[in-house]
């Protein structure tokens, strides 16, 4: 065996290796950078309450500002359940599954309907001994339907889930929505985030109230903001709109 041409391959063979380790490393990095930016990209005036109540933005910001319109769809009830009502899990199942896709669908596919338009809500996780996961349309969260996975003991043991149906919507064309930033600073300017609080996490979904009756709803685009207190709030992509879960509207907190 000729040693010295084949410690030349070899050599070779490493440095391409480490050129396309390197080149996926750097999209990655590009790739991050350009979906994401932190709390320095927010105004002057935004920052400087921050600095003066102390709130911290340990989330990452995206960039993003797709074109999207309101949907509407229609809750359904799953066959034999009764609505918000826990269906028990015979078996039950690992609590790990939670975490990995393809874990969660071999083990729940066949006993949870339509589990693959569901996407785990990590933050959004915040009651002890549930799991939430929120329905995708489009490919993003509609926060106001719910899958919960309840567990005990590291097993989950049953669920509760809002089915949906999605319906045409009536409306003009797609809007670009708000960006995050502005999301963030029109929370700071309207004084709604309290002294000390931590952002945890800032998502774009979809929101909304009731129309027509109970059954039927619709929802617009909206930015989520998640605070490490567990405190929640949305702001509406298009009109900037500020809402939590309680309320449909709040007033701005008064100052002390």
């Amino acid at each position: 065996m000729d040693w010295g041409r084949a410690k030349t391959v070899l050599i070779v063979a490493f440095f391409a290796l480490n050129i396309v380790l390197g080149y996926q490393l750097w999209l990655e990095w590009r790739e991050r950078i350009d979906t994401t930016v932190d709390w320095t990209s927010l105004p002057a005036e935004a920052r400087q309450i921050m600095q003066e109540k102390n709130i911290r933005i340990e989330a990452k910001i995206p960039t993003e500002t797709p074109s999207l319109r309101d949907i509407t769809y229609k809750q359904q009830v799953p066959t034999g359940a009764v609505k918000d009502k826990q269906i028990a899990i015979e078996p039950p199942r690992e609590t790990r599954i939670v975490f990995s896709n393809k874990e969660l669908r071999q083990a729940l596919g066949d006993v949870i309907p339509e589990l693959s338009r569901y996407q785990f809500d990590y933050y959004g996780s915040t009651v002890e001994g549930e799991y939430a996961f929120n329905r995708t349309v489009e490919g993003l969260p509609l926060f106001d339907a719910k899958l919960i996975l309840y567990y005990s003991e590291q097993k989950i043991q049953g669920y509760s889930q809002d089915l949906i149906e999605t319906l045409p919507t009536e409306g003009g064309p797609d809007q670009k929505v708000l960006p995050a930033t502005q999301a963030l600073t029109s929370l700071m300017l309207k004084k709604y985030l309290p002294a000390g609080a931590a952002v945890k996490e800032v998502q774009l979904g979809y929101h909304g109230q009731g129309i027509f009756n109970s059954d039927t709803q619709v929802a617009a685009p909206t930015w989520r903001i998640l605070l490490e207190d567990g405190g929640i709030f949305y702001v509406n992509a298009a009109s900037g709109e500020v809402s939590t879960d309680k309320e449909t509207s709040l007033e701005p907190l008064s100052e002390p």
